[in-house]
């Protein structure tokens, strides 16, 4: 009986490096594509996915060497080297992209927010320029219409009469010029303030002083000329006493005066001219 001897089986390790780097290079550009994607911290993976570059074309060195006997890992791992640069690079400039466009977005918005407000102030201050315009303009046409009616009744219902200047003697100041005049109601209303006005002339007729009595002035802060002028009445000075007008110069021609009725307030009124 023959025995068959035994076939002997024999072991290579030409492409063992080849392997060993492509293998390397696969790792390496795994690690690189599993933290490539995450956004800005991805770029930290570029240089790792270079050295499994530099991994897989030594590799591929070592396997063209040998007739290109083992370069099918080192060129897996370098294909996934390459894409551990290149996913960073797209995530991290798609997120730079979104950002960018994210915040023009908001930019614009805000400008437009800013623009928005802008326009509302603008209106707002023109509307309350136009309100305090409007009221401006009634208060004078008011106090246009005060100052009329107050002309028209000085006019047609105020009577200035038995109107006398001349050196007068007073107790105190010796001789000086003194006014008497009397003041009518011929109106409906009752008067709380009544201003004369008298100009003081020199020969020539020129105006040279005027003074400013008050015979009606109904004040609480005043005894005296205290008492409205009701519609009828007349007032005059009381008997023995008169208007001085100290400040009138030595210029001026005795009883040469014009004599006006310059102002009147109505009971109706406010003292501060505004009606109730």
């Amino acid at each position: 009986m023959s025995q068959t001897a035994p076939h002997e089986v024999s072991l290579t390790t030409k492409n063992t490096a080849s392997l060993t780097m492509g293998i390397a290079a696969i790792v390496v550009g795994i690690m690189a594509l599993l933290f490539g994607w995450v956004p800005f911290l991805g770029l930290f993976a570029i240089p790792v996915a270079v050295l499994g570059l530099v991994l897989a074309g030594i590799g591929l060195l070592l396997a063209v060497m040998r007739k290109f006997k083992g370069a099918g890992l080192p060129l897996l791992g370098g294909v996934l080297s390459i894409a551990g640069v290149g996913v960073p690079l797209l995530s991290t400039g798609g997120a730079s992209v979104a950002i960018s466009e994210t915040a023009e977005e908001v930019s614009t918005q805000m400008d437009t927010a800013r623009e928005r407000i802008a326009q509302e102030r603008a209106q707002r201050e023109e509307q309350e320029q136009q309100e305090r315009q409007q009221r401006e303009q009634e208060r004078a046409q008011a106090e246009q219409a005060k100052k009329d009616r107050q002309a028209s009744y000085i006019a047609d219902q105020l009577d200035l009469y038995d109107v006398e200047a001349s050196y007068m003697n007073a107790i105190l100041d010796g001789e000086v010029p003194g006014v008497l005049f009397k003041l009518k109601n011929k109106g409906d209303q009752t008067l709380e303030r009544v201003k004369i006005t008298v100009y003081f002339k020199d020969e020539s007729g020129g105006i040279i002083a005027e003074e400013d009595f008050h015979p009606v002035n109904v004040s609480s802060y005043s005894s005296r000329n205290n008492d409205p002028l009701k519609p009828g009445y007349v007032w005059q000075m009381e008997k023995g006493r008169f208007y001085t007008a100290k400040s009138v110069p030595s210029e001026w021609k005795e009883g040469s005066i014009e004599a006006k009725i310059t102002e009147v307030r109505f009971a109706e009124e406010k003292s501060d001219g505004t009606a109730q």
